[in-house]
């Protein structure tokens, strides 16, 4: 199946054309875009805490003496809260890219028409979209993998959804945890489904891609420019 769509390239400046530029860079530089996002998270988190703590002192009879303890503890568990999350971040970029990144030189554009046409499962019509869009089909599968998700689920809202419902059983449960648990089973209830479709549209978009132009000749690298020329490593 193919739908053609046309959309008017996008401006410089476009919010859409600068995250696809970010999603190119931190695939291709997985580190050095983890370390950059920790660095300036922490930054952030430690200029928002010093915000808030000027009040305290200005207004409060709180002495930095009797603060900085307290705010020693915030700004360690800020930074040791971003490295943690830094860590996770890294491990599912690499996991996630492991059969191909998107190439250093995709057009954000063409990027965009390909992820587009990739999440419905169908052809663009267009021979460099779509073959983009192949070289991506392992990264969306592994991207949207419904066992993944249910790991995920059980390790990160397993122990606290157990220990919730011993609490409410044991008549010590608290109604405002009980909400986030629901919010918990409900929101997996949403992302499980729409990543099973996600996975399956792949897989279509990589049968109808294969009968239309026969397998990818170089596995799942990148994609090979326009005028013949290797595409850059």
């Amino acid at each position: 199946m193919t739908e053609k769509t046309t959309s008017p390239r996008m401006g410089r400046f476009n919010i859409v054309r600068q995250f696809m530029l970010l999603q190119r860079y931190g695939q291709n530089h997985p580190w050095t875009y983890m370390g950059r996002v920790t660095v300036a998270v922490t930054l952030y988190g430690a200029v928002l805490i010093g915000i808030c703590a000027v009040p305290l002192f200005l207004f409060g009879n709180t002495t930095l003496a009797e603060a900085w303890p307290w705010l020693l503890v915030l700004f360690g568990s800020l930074v040791l809260g971003g490295a943690f999350g830094a860590g996770v971040g890294l491990f599912m970029l690499k996991w996630t890219t492991k059969d191909g990144a998107v190439p250093r030189d995709a057009d954000p554009d063409t990027l965009r028409a390909a992820q587009r046409h990739l999440r419905k499962g169908v052809l663009s019509g267009d021979p460099e979209t779509d073959r983009l869009a192949r070289h991506l089909v392992p990264q969306a599968r592994r991207g949207n993998s419904t066992k993944l998700l249910v790991v995920l689920f059980v390790v990160a809202a397993g122990p606290f959804l157990v220990l919730q419902v011993l609490r409410h059983i044991g008549g010590d449960g608290d109604p405002l945890a009980l909400v986030l648990g629901a919010f918990m089973v409900v929101a997996f209830a949403i992302a499980w489904p729409f990543a099973r479709k996600r996975k399956r549209n792949s897989a279509r978009f990589a049968e109808a891609h294969d009968a239309e132009y026969g397998p990818p000749e170089h596995g799942n690298g990148p994609p090979a420019p326009e005028d013949g020329r290797p595409a850059q490593g």
